[in-house]
């Protein structure tokens, strides 16, 4: 988004954010220490000013000990059960493996976005 409105997701993430930190007391400060970034920056993901990228919500993960899907909208956690019955093109059949695959292993989920993220930034001609 360019107007710099806060999305909704960032928000619902940002509050999911602030439960955990609360429920492990600690204060935005002592956060920002252990993830070695600014105070105002855990002020920001919290508000859904800003969000926050895949590196970090996987390292805030890592060290509460929680897998990362945690932190995302339930929404987001779910994967489709399946794609349409038609006849399928290799693409189509391509993302139909994917989905099994994160089916069973959910939490290579953000590895996937991440990798995507990645090819999307490295050749945008190609879209």
């Amino acid at each position: 988004m360019t107007d710099g409105a806060p999305r909704i997701h960032d928000q619902e993430v940002g509050a999911k954010l602030r439960e955990l930190r609360l429920r492990y007391v600690l204060k935005q400060e002592e956060l920002a220490q252990v993830l070695g970034v600014k105070h105002a920056a855990i002020s920001r993901w919290e508000r859904g000013a800003r969000g926050l990228t895949v590196a970090m919500l996987l390292t805030i993960a890592e060290r509460f000990g929680i897998p990362a899907a945690e932190l995302l909208p339930e929404r987001h956690r779910a994967l489709p059960t399946s794609l349409p019955v038609s006849h399928h093109t290799p693409e189509e059949a391509a993302v139909h493996r994917v989905v099994h695959v994160l089916r069973a292993r959910p939490d290579l989920l953000l590895q996937v976005m991440a990798f995507i993220e990645q090819q999307a930034v490295s050749d945008p001609s190609d879209g």
